[in-house]
C-alpha cells in the first residue's frame, strides 16, 4: 500500500463514469483527509495522468509507519505487505539503475511470506467486525472467481467468532480498464457489501477494524507456486491444508441476469437439435491463445468429428459449416456469456476464464494448454476440467548435436500436433 498527498485538487474519471476525487492539503481540516492509499500500480497509474495535465499536478510520497502507527489505522490480517512503495523502488532502481533511487538494506527488501494464522492476529472482540480487502481480488476473471472464493471461506471462518462481517473490496482504477466488469461481478456475492475504487483517503479506512493488503500478491513466491484459491487463504492466514475440498469449488449465483430474447430463442433453437459444443480458442493473453489458422484448421476437424453443433462467442475466419454457429453478437457483456456457456453441454477451450466459469455449472470441459507448468495449478479443484497439453517439439538446426537445449532452435511445432480426436475423446470421458 501506497500512502501520498497531492499539490492540486483533481477529479479522475474511471471506467464506470464515477470520479476518484483527490484534494491538496487544507491547513484548516484534518490532514488525514489529504492523505491518500492505494496500490503501488494504481499510484504510477495516477502520476502518468498528473504528467500529462501539467507540471503543476505533483504527488508526494509520505512515510507509512507515520500513517500505520495511528491508532485508528485498522489492523493488517495474513502476509503483510509493508514496504510496497521502497521494495518496488528498489526493482526499479536495479532494472534502470536510477542512482537517486536509494539502495535498501536486506532487511527492507525482504518481504517475509511466512505463514501468519489469522486466530494469532484477531484481537476485536466486538460481535460485528468490518474488514478492508485492498487492491482487489485478482487480475482476471478466472482469478476472481477463485478469489471469491477464498474470500467465501474466509467469511465462514470469521463466523466462528463473530456475528456480522462486513467486506468492502477497494479496486484499482485510475488505469483500470476493466473496473465496472470486475466491480458488476463482485458485488453480486451476497458476502461483499460494497465494491469502491481507489484512491481513498485515510480516513475511509479508520471505519474498519481489519485491513488486508492484496496489493502485490501476484509477485509472491506463494501466488506463483499455489493454486489461486489456496494462494488467496495462504494471505489470508488460513490453512489451505486444512480446509475441506467442498468449500473449494467456486459458485455463482446468475439467476439475476435476464438474457436478450434474441439469445434465449437463439440458442433454445439450437439445442433443439442437437447438444453444443462452445468452442473458446482465444485467450487475452497471446500465448495461451491458438494462432488463428490452427484455430480454424481445429475448429473444421472438430466439426467433421462431432455429431453435436459447434458454438463460439469469438469471430473465427475461414470456418463456415451447417454445424457451427457464430453467437458473437449475443455476447455483449460479462453475463452475457457467462449465460451462453451455462446452456453449453461441453467446452473446448485455451487456458483463460471460460474453464474457471464453466465449472460453477458442471459442464464437461477440455481446456489447453500451451504447457503442462500451469495445468496442476490452475485446475487442480476443477473435477469437470480436463487438461490437454501441448508438447513442444524441438528441431535442431545445425549439423552439430548440443547437449546444451539453449542451442536448439524451437520451430514451435506444438500446435500442429492437437488432435481433434483426442480432444472429443477426452471431453466425452
Amino acid at each position: 500500500m501506497i500512502f501520498f498527498k497531492v499539490s492540486q485538487n483533481i477529479n479522475i474519471k474511471i471506467a464506470d463514469n464515477s470520479l476518484v476525487v483527490l484534494n491538496k492539503e487544507n491547513r484548516a481540516n484534518d490532514e488525514d483527509e489529504y492523505i491518500y492509499a492505494t496500490t503501488f500500480n494504481d499510484f504510477e497509474a495516477v502520476k502518468k495522468i498528473f504528467e500529462k495535465v501539467g507540471t503543476n499536478y505533483k504527488t508526494y510520497i509520505i512515510d507509512e509507519n507515520k500513517v500505520l502507527s495511528k491508532k485508528a489505522f485498522p489492523i493488517e490480517l495474513g502476509i503483510s505487505n509493508k514496504n510496497e512503495f521502497l521494495v518496488q523502488k528498489q526493482k526499479l532502481r536495479r532494472t534502470t539503475f536510477l542512482d537517486e533511487i536509494p539502495e535498501l538494506s536486506t532487511k527492507e527488501l525482504f518481504r517475509d511470506e511466512e505463514f501468519r494464522d489469522i486466530f494469532d492476529i484477531l484481537k476485536n472482540h466486538k460481535k460485528d467486525i468490518s474488514i478492508a480487502i485492498l487492491g482487489g481480488i485478482g487480475r482476471g476473471i478466472g482469478e476472481i472467481l477463485c478469489g471469491l472464493t477464498a474470500i467465501r471461506i474466509l467469511v465462514k471462518t470469521f463466523q466462528k467468532r463473530y456475528k456480522n462481517i462486513k467486506i468492502d473490496l477497494f479496486l484499482e482504477s485510475a488505469e483500470n480498464p476493466y473496473y465496472k466488469r470486475d466491480k458488476e461481478l463482485i458485488e453480486k456475492e451476497p458476502f461483499v457489501n460494497n465494491v469502491l475504487p481507489l484512491c481513498q483517503n485515510v480516513k475511509k479506512l479508520y471505519e474498519y477494524d481489519y485491513y488486508i493488503d492484496n496489493s502485490s500478491i501476484n509477485e509472491s513466491t506463494f501466488y506463483k507456486e499455489l493454486n489461486f484459491i489456496d494462494a488467496y487463504l495462504y494471505k489470508f492466514g488460513i490453512d489451505y491444508t486444512k480446509i475441506p475440498l467442498n468449500l473449494k469449488f467456486n459458485q455463482f449465483d446468475l439467476s439475476f441476469y435476464e438474457p436478450s430474447t434474441e439469445l434465449k430463442q437463439e440458442l433454445e433453437k439450437l439445442k433443439s437439435k442437437s447438444e453444443l459444443i462452445m468452442f473458446h480458442p482465444y485467450s487475452p493473453d497471446i500465448q495461451r491463445s491458438l494462432p488463428k489458422d490452427i484455430a480454424a484448421t481445429l475448429l473444421k476437424e472438430l466439426l467433421t468429428y462431432c455429431d453435436e453443433t459447434i458454438v463460439s462467442t469469438l469471430k473465427i475466419e475461414k470456418v463456415e459449416n451447417d454445424k457451427y454457429v457464430d453467437l458473437s453478437k449475443h455476447s455483449k457483456t460479462l453475463f452475457d456469456f457467462m449465460y451462453i456457456i451455462s446452456r453449453c453441454d461441453y467446452i473446448i477451450t485455451v487456458d483463460t476464464a471460460t474453464y474457471h466459469i464453466s465449472d460453477l455449472f458442471l459442464i464437461p470441459t477440455v481446456a489447453i494448454f500451451p504447457d503442462d507448468e500451469l495445468v496442476e495449478k490452475r485446475v487442480r479443484y476443477y473435477k469437470m476440467t480436463k487438461p490437454y497439453v501441448l508438447k513442444e517439439r524441438k528441431k535442431n538446426l545445425s549439423l552439430l548435436r548440443f547437449e546444451n537445449d539453449t542451442l536448439t532452435v524451437s520451430k514451435y511445432t506444438k500446435y500442429k500436433d492437437i488432435k481433434a480426436k483426442k480432444i472429443l475423446k477426452l471431453l466425452k470421458d
